[in-house]
């Protein structure tokens, strides 16, 4: 099996993850010990269960087989009796004696005795627990006789004709014998069998636990330097497979957010570095020498134009942090989507006359639950920037309405169209359309759209971008409406402004 780990970086280690892989190591069990001893001992269980339940019935099946055999021969010596035969010549037959053994420890016994409980025969010498029995037993029925025990000694007692009562009896030396003899062979089969099973549990044991122990080394070499491990299980079971999958699929995840982050850090830092560098160049070369006042009032503006666009450039990051760590709605509430489109479009009406732009708004009425502030940031920065990239003498049409379920946003300019290679990466950060888009007096942070997408993304909705070169662009945002306005009046006119 090839190794579970492809890894194109050398290991750096990182002390906090090494200090909580060594209290971890010392915690818990391994797993193939606890799969061992849990499979071990329900193994135990199984196998004793088993061998108990066996020796159970053989020896309750040894009990009724001897109880059966003194039957027939206290039925033959009562025939003996109801014959009228010498009570000094009753005897046990010779095929039962046969069949309990001639053996001094097997020899069988019995005892008669008439209705006033007096003996009148038995077999010398009797064992001294042998006493009439209390109760009389039953002449008729499904057990017409009564069974006892005496230790190691079985009985039955009988009613004879004469309404007295007989006892037969007998050791169970050789049935004892058998049961201890079925005893260490059930231990000794129990025990190989539990011997094979516990190898093959640790077997099994070791194979399930061996492509997780793989898997936690290759963890083990994660750090925020080394994400390019690839998992690979080999052949072992669809679960471990698709745990090796996902694992896989995380630290992907994980790598490109950690790019993105590392670029977009870079990409922020080259972004502030040009205005400070403005700033200190303009400062230092205006302090070299007195100048007049006229030069200091440029100095200055130069150096206002560079924190501005820093301030603005700040202001854009932290809202994308915010949209990071999940913080960018802040208050939710009912706004109404055609008003508040209504209000940016008028505010930004004197910049389209600067741009020599028209605006052209048709709206539905539609109403929304989300953060006011932030919606309005999304309208100005799409109706901004079909203001700016548009020709002069072109046209933003804005367009409000309902459509299954969502409120659209659609945001149409006829300039000069975005390339489709650049499409895919419109909504990325710090990334500009430098060919067809940037102009001279774009001053833009390269942030705008990303902003945008983070805040739609925030209420549930989603952005798209349609445009061909020389055609012009449409930004289409559909937001959730609140279920109970879902309902769509299609007879509804459009507001004209």
């Amino acid at each position: 099996m090839s190794s579970p780990i492809e890894s194109r970086h050398t290991h750096i280690p990182n002390s906090a993850l090494d200090a909580a892989r060594e209290g971890g190591a010392t915690r818990g069990w391994f797993l193939r010990t606890e799969l061992l001893s849990s499979f071990g001992g329900l193994l135990t269980v199984i196998v004793s269960g088993f061998a108990i339940s066996l020796y159970c019935l053989m020896w309750r099946a040894t009990y009724r087989q001897v109880e059966a055999d003194l039957l027939g021969a206290s039925q033959m010596l009562v025939q003996d009796l109801a014959d009228g035969g010498d009570l000094r010549q009753l005897a046990i037959s010779e095929t039962y004696l046969e069949r309990f053994g001639r053996a001094k420890r097997d020899r069988p016994y019995f005892a008669v005795w008439d209705a006033a409980g007096r003996q009148i025969a038995g077999t010398q010498p009797l064992p001294p627990h042998v006493t009439l029995s209390e109760v009389m037993p039953e002449t008729a029925g499904p057990h017409p006789f009564l069974s006892r025990s005496h230790g190691h000694h079985l009985e039955v007692v009988v009613a004879t004709p004469s309404q007295g009562q007989l006892l037969i009896g007998r050791p169970l030396a050789k049935e004892y014998d058998a049961l201890r003899s079925l005893m260490v062979q059930l231990t000794t089969m129990g025990m190989i069998c539990l011997s094979v099973g516990l190898a093959g549990a640790w077997w099994l044991a070791r194979r399930i636990a061996r492509p997780i122990a793989e898997m936690a080394t290759a963890a083990e070499q994660i750090t925020s330097r080394n994400l390019a491990v690839q998992i690979n299980p080999g052949q072992t079971s669809q679960e471990m497979t698709r745990l090796a999958g996902a694992f896989n699929r995380m630290l992907a995840g994980l790598r490109a957010a950690f790019e993105r982050q590392t670029r977009f850090t870079a990409d922020a830092a080259h972004e502030l570095r040009t205005p400070v560098t403005v700033v200190l160049a303009q400062t230092e070369h205006t302090l070299s020498r007195d100048r007049s006042l006229e030069d200091y009032q440029v100095a200055l503006q130069t150096c206002l134009r560079s924190a501005q666009h820093m301030k603005k450039l700040i202001e854009a990051l932290l809202v994308l942090a915010r949209a990071d760590a999940g913080q960018l709605i802040t208050q939710a509430e009912a706004v109404d989507f055609m008003s508040l489109v209504h209000k940016v479009i008028e505010s930004l009406r004197p910049y389209a006359i600067q741009k020599r732009v028209r605006l052209e708004c048709a709206t539905q009425p539609a109403s929304i639950v989300g953060d006011r502030t932030r919606l309005e940031q999304v309208v100005t920065n799409l109706v901004m920037n079909g203001i700016q990239y548009n020709d002069p003498g072109g046209d933003v049409v804005v367009r409000v309405f309902t459509e299954k379920g969502m409120a659209v946003l659609a945001v149409q300019d006829h300039g000069r169209g975005i390339p489709l290679s650049d499409q895919p990466h419109l909504f990325d950060r710090f990334y500009r359309v430098d060919r067809v888009r940037t102009r001279e007096d774009d001053v833009g942070t390269g942030l705008g759209l990303s902003i945008v997408a983070e805040i739609v993304s925030a209420h549930q909705g989603t952005i798209q971008v349609e445009s061909e070169p020389d055609q012009g662009t449409t930004m289409t945002v559909r937001l959730p409406l609140p279920r109970m306005t879902q309902v769509q009046d299609p007879f509804a006119d459009p507001v004209g402004a």
